[in-house]
């Protein structure tokens, strides 16, 4: 049996080419491998993508869009001013090896993140530090107990972390195995990872039997396969790669704003930047808007505000949106520092355009007798070193959740397991992101963000400078294709006609 699925599965493989023509196959290009497909551990794009195809939970987010529905739940009742949730469940649900979808599974998922079994995982740890129980009150009915009142709740329930897996593997071995329109067939490690329909989907038959994602690191091989059509979609990560394929009649590029903000920080713990005027200063010496266009043209926009627009679309413009060279000279010279210093700009190697970026802001700080050193550092050497505090300036990305606290908690406080490397703390930004936190009120809640993002257009602990902007390249035959809000591509209304 097991050399059957063997055979199978290389013999797929080998068709791979010859697939992207069949209408039951759809072949997706991306730069880099998924790392784990557990979505209680995985913490990267490429893995979330895949699980968000395979697993599903209570409720799920709505097509492009940030807005929460239904969708393993049925519906769902607040009660004990927040504390108590009661969900419904969908009935006639299957997961992929069989077993019924009720609240043994429900359980099972929740009180194993509860106990703490997944100890990698650090994805919405503050959705599990509130649930204080879970139980079954009928086979289709859930409550879910909380400590205190949480206002992003059913947004955390939708992100990977509230997927539910099968309850039919107990032995601590990990399979994929969800309810979502996609099942796992085979993962060859740096190659290829294969999907195929699930019959039994409760929310009907998706367009084609399966998706297969090819790894395809060289952005000329991907734009290749995308012109010949030995491909069906394609990331695209350059303006080069943009517009080859946007030009093209037989090519359709799907854009979608991604939720996150990559930033310039300050260690505020470091002179001079310990001093907000000199922190100012440097947001007065940078172009936002001309720059980021001519660096990324269309895969970002300035950032403005530190919150991304589909998080929080009310916010006002920066008060500092270009560049003022004389406003930051009086502010060095207020601050003794006419003659200038030097410092030090921490940044990711390999990261699209952030380069580019880093060298454009060294030239424009000497403007103002500001001498930046570059350090350029792999990812994971650069996390250790900012976490230190090595740094005097940080060039780095932020992305998570469509909410607010997801968002600004773990930048800007000193709670476990935060990002905090601007070493930036403020009692009174701290308290209200916990008032956020726990109001349930919407417009309540979002005069509360507003006092926070102005103490933080005070404080200039960061500079937002851009967000990104996902582009995927797809074959002009796909169609019903969308996005979360995650930037993940979901695939459970797709079609694809046959071409010649």
């Amino acid at each position: 049996m097991r050399r059957a699925a063997l055979w199978t599965v290389l013999m797929l493989a080998a068709a791979l080419p010859a697939l992207a023509g069949d209408p039951s196959t759809v072949i997706y290009l991306r730069p880099a491998d998924a790392l784990d497909l557990n979505p209680w551990q995985a913490n990267d794009l490429y893995s979330n993508e895949v699980s968000a195809n395979i697993f599903e939970g209570l409720v799920r987010f709505r097509r492009n869009d940030a807005v929460v529905e239904p969708c393993l739940a049925t519906s769902w009742e607040m009660g004990d001013n927040g504390c108590s949730w009661r969900f419904t469940l969908r009935r006639g649900v299957r997961f992929h090896d069989g077993t019924p979808f009720d609240s043994r599974a429900v359980l099972y998922s929740f009180q194993n993140r509860m106990a703490g079994r997944q100890q990698a995982y650090q994805r919405r740890g503050s959705l599990f530090a509130v649930i204080v129980g879970v139980r079954a009150l009928a086979p289709d009915l859930v409550e879910i107990r909380l400590s205190r009142p949480y206002a992003p709740f059913l947004t955390a329930l939708a992100d990977s972390a509230g997927f539910i897996q099968s309850p039919a593997r107990r032995s601590g071995e990990f399979a994929p195995v969800g309810t979502g329109p996609f099942r796992f067939v085979s993962w060859t490690r740096g190659r290829s990872l294969i999907l195929a329909r699930f019959a039994g989907y409760w929310g009907g038959r998706p367009g084609v039997e399966r998706i297969v994602f090819k790894v395809m690191a060289d952005p000329l091989g991907r734009v290749l396969q995308i012109r010949n059509g030995s491909a069906d979609m394609a990331i695209i990560q350059s303006g080069k790669e943009y517009e080859e394929l946007a030009r093209r009649s037989d090519v359709t590029v799907l854009s979608h704003p991604s939720i996150d903000t990559h930033y310039l920080g300050f260690n505020i713990r470091r002179r001079p930047f310990d001093r907000v005027e000199v922190r100012l200063a440097l947001r007065y010496v940078i172009p936002k808007g001309n720059l980021i266009k001519k660096i990324f043209q269309n895969l970002a926009q300035p950032a403005f505000t530190p919150l991304p627009p589909a998080i929080f679309p009310g916010q006002g413009p920066e008060s500092a949106g270009g560049a003022n060279l004389a406003a930051a000279r009086s502010l060095l010279k207020g601050a003794g520092l006419a003659d200038g210093f030097a410092c030090s700009l921490y940044y990711p190697d390999g990261q699209q355009g952030v380069e580019e970026l880093a060298d454009l802001l060294a030239v424009m700080a000497r403007q103002v007798r500001i001498t930046v050193r570059k350090v350029k550092l792999p990812f994971t050497e650069l996390v250790k070193a900012v976490d230190r505090g090595d740094h005097d300036l940080l060039m780095m990305g932020w992305s998570t959740g469509p909410d607010p606290d997801f968002f600004l908690s773990p930048l800007f406080t000193f709670e476990p397991g935060n990002r905090n490397r601007f070493f930036y703390q403020n009692p009174e930004l701290t308290r209200l992101l916990e008032q956020g936190r726990a109001t349930l009120d919407e417009p309540q809640r979002q005069r509360i963000y507003l006092q926070a993002l102005e103490l933080l257009e005070r404080d200039v602990p960061w500079i937002p400078l851009f967000h990104l902007i996902d582009n995927l390249a797809t074959r002009s035959g796909v169609r019903g294709l969308f996005f979360t809000p995650l930037g993940q591509v979901v695939f459970r209304e797709i079609t694809k006609e046959s071409t010649p």
